[in-house]
């Protein structure tokens, strides 16, 4: 046994002990819940980067105290240390990864997914010790590289001065590589491959045969510009039989509008084609006219579309544009401007037509937009008033954190109301829920027109911002919204790595939880704008209808 602990401890002494105490500290934190429960390789991977930032920080302040000159403390004192850290350390590190598992299962609670077994914090710690490792050896062989450098300098110049070189010239480098050639290459793969994505068309998708889809032989917008999903939106939804069935009353044939990529060179030109589409087709005569931004692929959810079709009869148009084809999470770093740029030009353009109409022979004008698509269809507004007074409603759901006018309205939220569910003067016109029941409060009048934001206190979308890298956000300070764990805590950079994550796990829970929205959306749609034919028991039977989707 004595052989045995004397080894981890020439083991142990290869490593900083003050950046091996702060590594344990650094798992713990990563191990702690987060908004949605984590798969087993993300949590592993997130436990190995946990324990590489607090060795990496330990490592950094020993080595600023040995630079102020701090007395080392005697050759005894430094065995019983280590040898302390050599038997408790494994057992705290061992204890953390069973606590992350009852943690995780405490989120899996919430939001309705079955538990994991105690056994599963072995792969956690194994995937977590390759990344740990893989993590160390790489920073390592970037100071070996930065020391080398430097003695290169050090022939010329002072020693202080040539190690600072050292590592600003690995830094440079390591940063052309990540921001420059790296991510060229990462880009213009992603690239083809999704553009060949964007070119195909799913297994049972036909051109529309009806004049009232884009994509017809009688549309000016050609069928094969419209992309993967814009062929899906204009092909897909309720027929006039469903309407008909669904509701007991004749229906109307919904009208969908959608112009793609590579539809029109500019925003500009693709949203002067939606519009010559909205007048061929007699959208302006519909009842409701929605604007809707789409997400980073040209994707619109298929809940809250049908949704609206459902609820008005198919009394309806919707147009929508395609400004990128990449996924929303990278359309968020290469494409955020296009979204805007999309936004802002379909809307101006829509609102600018329906405009010049007299005003009791107008459609009810709305905006709606999920995820990074609400995102888009928000920048065309600059205030509150703004979607008031240039709309009829609105429906923004999910809304990423940088969505303006999202993020103002929460932060000038009044007094006393909590981040995950703000209130806004009063709740005059804007209200937010993570369900419609919530929209009830605050009790007083809510007038129209009537802009609602959908957001749940663990969807990761809504509450992934940069700032809380080194700053804890009020939604997180708070008592927590009602699928969100009370045993989250914010720690600086831990926390943004835990949600970052969470965001791509946001969609593989049950409905009402993460970024899964769609049973709550026929309630919303019908208090934005009420069709005195529908009841409330048809929105029960459409939201259990919309729950059973397969959602692609």
């Amino acid at each position: 046994m004595r052989t045995f602990v004397t080894r981890i401890q020439h083991w142990l002494l290869r490593f900083n002990w003050l950046g091996l105490v702060a590594a344990v500290a650094g798992l713990w934190a990563a191990m702690t819940p987060s908004l949605l429960p984590r798969p087993t390789l993300f949590e592993g991977v997130i436990a190995g980067l946990g324990a590489a930032i607090g060795y990496g920080l330990g490592t950094g302040i020993s080595h600023l105290i040995r630079r102020a000159g701090v007395p080392e403390i005697s050759r005894s004192r430094k065995h019983v240390a280590w040898g302390v850290l050599a038997a408790a350390g494994p057992l705290l590190a061992i204890w953390a990864l069973i606590q992350g598992v009852f943690w995780q299962n405490d989120v899996r609670s919430l939001v309705q997914v079955d538990p994991e077994p105690v056994s599963a914090a072995i792969i956690f710690g194994v995937i977590g010790i390759i990344t740990f490792v893989v993590v160390i050896s790489i920073s390592r062989a970037l100071r070996l590289a930065a020391r080398g450098i430097g003695s290169l300098f050090d022939r010329v110049l002072p020693t202080w001065l040539a190690r600072i070189l050292g590592a600003a010239s690995v830094a440079l480098i390591a940063f052309w590589l990540f921001s420059g050639v790296l991510t060229k290459v990462f880009v213009d793969i992603v690239n083809a491959v999704y553009a060949s994505s964007n070119a195909s068309t799913a297994q049972g998708i036909t051109q529309p045969t009806s004049a009232l889809r884009s994509g017809s032989t009688q549309s000016v917008i050609p069928w094969q510009t419209l992309g993967a999903e814009g062929r899906n939106f204009v092909s897909r939804g309720p027929s006039v039989s469903q309407l008909t069935q669904f509701s007991g009353r004749p229906a109307m044939e919904p009208i969908r509008i959608y112009s793609g990529l590579d539809s029109a060179p500019t925003a500009q030109e693709r949203a002067a084609l939606a519009v010559k589409e909205l007048e061929r087709t007699g959208a302006f005569n519909r009842k409701v006219l929605v604007v809707a931004g789409t997400t980073g692929t040209g994707w619109l959810e298929p809940q809250s579309v049908d949704s609206l079709e459902y609820v008005w009869n198919g009394d309806t148009a919707i147009v929508a544009q395609q400004y990128s084809y990449l996924p929303s999470w990278i359309s968020t770093v290469v494409d955020v401007q296009r979204a805007s740029d999309a936004g802002t030009a379909l809307f101006s353009a829509v609102h600018e037509r329906w405009s010049q109409l007299p005003e009791n022979h107008r459609p009810k004008l709305l905006a709606y937009g999920l995820s990074l698509g609400s995102f888009s269809m928000q920048s065309g507004f600059g205030s509150a008033s703004d979607l008031t007074n240039r709309t009829d409603g609105a429906l923004f759901v999910g809304s990423p954190n940088f969505s303006r006018p999202f993020e103002d309205l929460r932060r000038n939220r009044d007094q006393g109301s909590p981040e995950w569910k703000p209130t806004y003067q009063g709740g005059t016109n804007v209200r937010f829920g993570a369900v419609a029941d919530d929209l009830n409060q605050p009790s007083g009048t809510w007038a129209h027109p009537r802009i609602v934001y959908l957001q749940h206190a663990s969807d990761p979308v809504v509450w992934w911002t940069p700032s809380i890298l080194f700053k804890e956000p009020d939604w997180l300070a708070e008592e927590p919204g009602p699928d969100r764990t009370a045993n989250m805590r914010w720690f600086p950079v831990v926390t943004l790595l835990q949600v970052t994550v969470d965001q791509f796990v946001g969609v593989n829970v049950p409905n009402g939880h993460g970024h899964n929205y769609g049973p709550s959306i026929p309630a919303v749609w019908d208090a934005i704008l009420h069709n005195p034919d529908w009841t409330e028991a048809d929105t029960a039977k459409l939201s259990a209808l919309i729950s059973d989707y397969n959602i692609e």
